[in-house]
């Protein structure tokens, strides 16, 4: 599944400027003329790179702020598992419907959709293996995002290679072939997700209702909500590393290696690579450190992930200002995508976990779509940052980005045995 959504991503523009927008393409992509009326009102003429920009822009967008209704309609009606079920079909079809360029806005539109029935209710169903002092709930979803990352490198190698050299129908047909084959996965393997609440009510003869709330739960609610906010700061200044600092790094790092010039890009494919390492070494410390049954301190947890965040800031401002005007030596640049990524597992992770397993069950999948949400509220974040690069030193900047993850790191070590005791439930209700 990772694979289809990364693929869409990462062809969507190129093949809406260099195919779809063209002369004897367009004219045939239905509701196009409503569509880019529609832009135009919004905002003003624009040119074909203009429209693929801002309908990328408008895709992931919906793609991140829509799992907030998906996760609601679980929670009160549909339940995790039908609401699975049905968003799997739905991105199938809008993968078939991809490779025709007619049916292109359908097949985005179906896309939205779909993602949002998908993203929180997976999240929460992989939460539900466990029961709530199990630790290897963490472990599975540092696994869950190495299949992320693993789909992100993948992806363009073979979709973006095959949509460019043999035609976009091909890269878009290999992306519907991936997500056909995600869902089967899915299918197969539905006898082995946990039962939805609503689905247990009803089998002992119960009313079909939502779960209501319990003593604590409020308490429990405002801390996972502040976990989000922290969370959401976390993805403004990471996201960082694929806005200002390739631009950055373009003019101000050494990137020449035994005469070969480093691409700027390449940076990217190691922000994956070290993601997946970080989040292994991650996976296995927390296997050897905590024994089975034990609840680990997560408020901690995300601690560490936030000193490892400062440090990466603070090396590349050590970087910035070594290469002042010049150029900084490449091992800070490379030092700096070390600690940061090593960071995610610690952070984005941990909180996930805590979601699923603290939320109360009434909230599950609305907590982890409003998760969703604030990932889309720290991408904007990150631009509105980023715009001050042109007002500051950029040594400058990056202390201003490790300032922001200090401030955090202090307030959770000074407030972490406070936040785990408002994480408590009553012992007789848990």
């Amino acid at each position: 599944m990772a694979f289809a959504y990364f693929g869409l991503q990462a062809m969507l523009t190129l093949y809406m400027t260099q195919t779809l927008l063209k002369p004897g393409h367009v004219e045939h992509v239905i509701g196009f003329s409503a569509y880019h009326a529609l832009l135009i009102h919004l905002y003003g003429p624009l040119s074909a790179t203009g429209i693929a920009s801002q309908t990328f822009g408008i895709a992931t967008g919906l793609i991140y702020a829509l799992p907030i209704l998906g996760g609601f309609l679980a929670d009160r009606w549909l339940g995790q598992r039908r609401a699975m079920v049905i968003g799997v079909v739905i991105l199938v079809a809008a993968h078939i419907l991809f490779i025709g360029e007619a049916t292109f806005l359908i097949s985005l539109a179906l896309m939205i959709v779909g993602t949002g029935f998908l993203k929180t209710n997976l999240l929460g169903q992989i939460g539900r293996l466990y029961a709530p002092g199990d630790d290897r709930r963490s472990r599975a979803f540092g696994l869950w995002l190495i299949s992320l990352n693993t789909g992100s490198m993948l992806t363009p190698l073979i979709s973006g290679t095959l949509g460019e050299r043999l035609g976009w129908g091909s890269g878009f047909a290999a992306m519907a072939v991936g997500m056909a084959l995600g869902a089967a996965c899915y299918v197969v393997g539905l006898r082995h997700m946990p039962p939805d609440r609503m689905q247990a009510q009803t089998s002992r003869g119960e009313a079909r209702k939502a779960p209501s709330f319990g003593p604590g739960d409020g308490r429990i609610i405002g801390v996972i909500v502040l976990l989000i906010v922290l969370d959401a700061t976390w993805t403004a200044i990471y996201n960082q590393a694929f806005n200002i600092f390739p631009v950055w790094a373009e003019d101000h790092v050494q990137r020449h290696v035994f005469g070969f010039l480093v691409p700027v890009s390449w940076f990217t494919t190691l922000d994956g690579l070290l993601t997946i390492a970080g989040t292994a070494l991650a996976v296995r410390f927390w296997s050897w450190r905590n024994r089975p049954g034990t609840n680990a301190n997560d408020i901690r947890r995300v601690s560490v992930g936030f000193a490892l965040a400062t440090i990466g800031f603070l090396v590349l401002t050590c970087g910035a200002l070594i290469g002042g005007a010049g150029r900084a030596p490449l091992i800070f640049a490379v030092l700096f995508f070390v600690m940061v990524d090593f960071a995610i597992p610690w952070i984005d992770t941990i909180i996930v976990t805590m979601i699923s397993r603290d939320t109360p069950v009434a909230l599950t999948s609305t907590m982890l779509g409003i998760y969703y949400l604030g990932g889309a509220t720290g991408n904007y974040f990150t631009g509105a940052l980023g715009g001050l690069s042109d007002h500051m030193s950029i040594p400058s900047f990056w202390l201003m980005h490790a300032a922001i993850a200090a401030v955090i790191l202090v307030f959770l070590v000074l407030f972490s045995g406070a936040l785990n005791r408002f994480l408590r439930r009553p012992t007789a209700l848990a």
